[in-house]
């Protein structure tokens, strides 16, 4: 899903501007961010925001992301884990995850994630702070 941006009109006034992205619609691959790798779907690109980055991910068991920081941009990372289990490597400490969790990555800090025996599937919400 996902053709473009919808207008509703609430009253004279008032009207409510959405675009709506179905995940399952969008090929991965690699985008610009750092970490970028081939379990990327780039959703904030399809849904045509700028003012952050969002990303799905969908780990097969074993498999990682690139360590990264955000030494040079400042960007600060959240993970809302959706499935499986697996860990967020920060600064060389592993630190398990699992479906329900929210972990947030300061700029500063090196991290990866990494995907336990099941996979991991995770959005990762990506901005510099205000």
């Amino acid at each position: 899903m996902g053709g473009g941006w919808v207008r509703v009109p609430l009253d004279n006034l008032t009207c409510v501007t959405y675009q709506i992205v179905d995940p399952a619609s969008i090929t991965a691959g690699p985008g610009p961010h750092p970490a970028a790798s081939p379990f990327d779907k780039r959703i904030s690109e399809q849904l045509g925001v700028s003012a952050f980055e969002v990303y799905q991910v969908e780990l097969p068991p074993g498999a990682q992301t690139v360590r990264h920081d955000h030494l040079d941009d400042r960007v600060e990372d959240v993970y809302a884990i959706l499935r499986g289990e697996g860990w967020v490597i920060v600064d060389n400490e592993l630190v398990p995850v699992s479906s329900g969790q929210f972990i947030a990555v300061t700029w500063e800090s090196a991290r990866q994630v990494r995907a336990g025996g099941t996979g991991l599937e995770f959005i990762a919400l990506c901005a510099a702070p205000r």
